[in-house]
């Protein structure tokens, strides 16, 4: 969009009283250089006549110069009484003309170009057309009346009309040019104005939404320093950093781990994770030093990457979930008192359940099949409550191991042939590659719960006909278990909540298939308390893996418990219980 300066030099240019000034200069410059010459100007007839057409075209333009205004047309410009400034150039060229009609002839006629300059800018081709016409008959044909139509006399009239011509036609195409880059220019000034205005509306809108919303929002560079934090994460800070935040990642304060206990390293900090360059969702942490004043926040981040690829910084969300983990804990303190109130009426009904049993003579076979079907159910149902109470357990953040030298190639070995009937009776084949002599410093009892639950989730959801193959494998460090069915596999969708306590895929409700979603989270606290984990892949219609690694040496010592490893020869101590650490600072 053009400045107020362009707009101020165009009007000047194009005011006929500066342009009639202009022309006046070199006319009165040929008079001063004749009269210091020593040449007293005396004007002839033609040349006293083109003056006084100057001088009156002059004192028009000054009595029409207030109301001269430079206005906007179009692509281009144009000024209003624009006819009467083409006269007066018109006026000016016939002037230039015959003040040239002088014998030997002046450099006057030369100035004409001027006026066909400006004539080519204020109308473009046509004003060429009006430059070429007005030469040649205000110009060129005077001249070659007055001088004669000899050779020297017709070259100068026609290289007048050329060079005049020509010159008008390049400041029209010029002038064309610069208006049409000048529309460019306004349009495009539009633009950026109308996107100025989006941007500070969509600006405005972000401001009110950061905010407004209930969850802390904070943006660090790539070196970690703080570049934007929203009030609801100021409340954050202040809570974490009572003596001030300085405004930069990694710093130690009242931030603790999940455990509320565990004051957390500048490295496992969110904000230091996120300047690492690390994605995360769901990492939760307490903070505030007074335990009754202590809020949870789950934390996500994730990176800010430029075009390149090149890492810029990360954006970090903090929601509050104090609420939500106060009612998990109520509801864990729940599912273990009220299983552990069903485990012991539950011993009671299965321990008179085997005394009447034993009494064979005393009871009929119809109510001892009766009586077998009350204990099956019986033992289902302890299961169950022996679950929940687990799932409490782990839930809480320890658990007891009983750790001593296992065979893991002889226990996995052993579950196969207990499951086998099972599979056998749905039509599926149990696979199997354990190379023996696999040791490990393990709790039997657990793992074998582990093998149970992945080897019998594989039999339950693969089709009849189908396989499941179980692979042990070991190296210096660690003992790897992979379970593989051909089973109808997990929606990724699923995939991501698998290990959740009561979480049950679509498939499994879809098809009635029987549990309750507490397997696979027993499985994985299971691996996860002796230090090992477990991954998953699976496609939907081709089957299922799961990959179990546990360390040979056994689980590492947790934070302020004292580890005793069993041996063979030590049975009187098995049964001592190893508390171990399942609920880590850092998820």
């Amino acid at each position: 969009m053009e400045s107020a300066g362009v707009r101020r030099a165009l009007a000047a240019v194009s005011a006929p009283l500066i342009r009639q000034a202009l022309l006046l200069v070199p006319v009165t410059l040929d008079l001063l250089v004749r009269l210091a010459l020593g040449d007293a100007p005396r004007l002839r007839p033609y040349e006293a006549l083109g003056l006084l057409l100057l001088l009156a075209a002059t004192v028009v333009a000054a009595l029409t110069s207030p109301r001269w205004r430079l206005r906007a047309r179009g692509a281009g410009h144009s000024v209003p009484g624009a006819r009467l400034g083409t006269a007066l150039l018109l006026v000016d060229m016939a002037g230039l003309g015959l003040m040239g009609l002088v014998p030997g002839g002046n450099g006057l006629v030369l100035v004409v170009v001027l006026v066909g300059m400006w004539l080519g800018a204020d109308h473009h081709l046509r004003g060429v057309g009006l430059t070429v016409v007005g030469t040649a008959l205000l110009v060129s044909l005077p001249s070659l009346a007055y001088f004669g139509t000899g050779p020297s006399s017709s070259s100068h009239a026609v290289l007048v009309l050329l060079v005049v011509g020509m010159c008008s036609l390049t400041v029209a195409g010029a002038s064309q040019v610069w208006m049409q880059q000048n529309a460019e220019l306004e349009a495009q000034g539009r633009r950026l104005e109308e996107a100025l205005e989006e941007v500070n509306a969509n600006r405005a809108l972000n401001d009110a939404i950061v905010t407004t919303v209930d969850v802390g929002l904070a943006a660090i560079d790539k070196d970690g320093s703080f570049t934007f934090t929203n009030p609801r994460h100021a409340d954050f800070l202040a809570l974490a950093f009572p003596q001030g935040h300085e405004g930069h990642a990694g710093q130690v304060g009242s931030i603790f781990a999940a455990d509320r206990v565990t004051r957390l390293a500048p490295q496992d900090t969110p904000t230091q994770r996120a300047t690492n360059g690390e994605t995360f969702t769901d990492y939760v942490v307490w903070v505030g030093e007074e335990h009754a004043a202590q809020r949870a926040l789950s934390v996500s981040a994730g990176p800010v990457v430029d075009a390149g690829g090149t890492f810029g910084g990360a954006v970090l969300v903090y929601t509050d979930i104090t609420e939500l983990m106060f009612a998990l804990k109520v509801k864990d303190e729940f599912v273990a008192t009220v299983s552990h109130e069903l485990r012991t009426p539950l011993t009671a009904i299965m321990g008179f359940l085997d005394l009447v049993l034993d009494e064979r003579d005393a009871i009929t076979p119809d109510v001892r099949q009766n009586l077998d079907i009350v204990k099956r159910n019986s033992e289902r149902l302890l299961r169950l409550v022996s679950d929940l109470l687990f799932t409490a357990q782990a839930a809480e953040g320890h658990m007891s191991l009983e750790v001593q030298r296992t065979d893991l190639s002889e226990l996995v070995e052993t579950a196969l042939a207990d499951l086998a009937p099972r599979a056998s009776d749905i039509g599926v084949r149990v696979s199997r590659s354990l190379p023996s002599g696999v040791l490990t410093q393990a709790d039997p009892v657990r793992i074998r719960q582990l093998v149970d639950n992945l080897v019998s989730n594989a039999i339950k959801y693969t089709p009849s006909g189908g396989v499941v193959t179980v692979r042990l494998e070991a190296d210096g460090q660690d003992a790897f278990l992979e379970v593989t069915d051909t089973g109808i596999g997990i929606s990724p969708a699923d995939q991501s909540r698998l290990f959740s306590r009561f979480f049950r895929t679509r498939d499994a409700e879809t098809l009635a298939i029987q549990g309750i979603g507490l397997g696979l989270a027993i499985t994985k606290s299971i691996a996860e308390a002796h230090g090992g984990s477990i991954q998953v892949e699976s496609q939907v219609g081709h089957g299922t893996t799961f990959r179990v690694r546990l360390p040979r040496s056994g689980p590492a010592r947790p934070h302020g418990s004292s580890i005793s490893t069993f041996s063979d020869a030590d049975p009187a101590r098995i049964g001592s219980r190893l508390p171990v650490s399942t609920n880590p600072a850092r998820s």
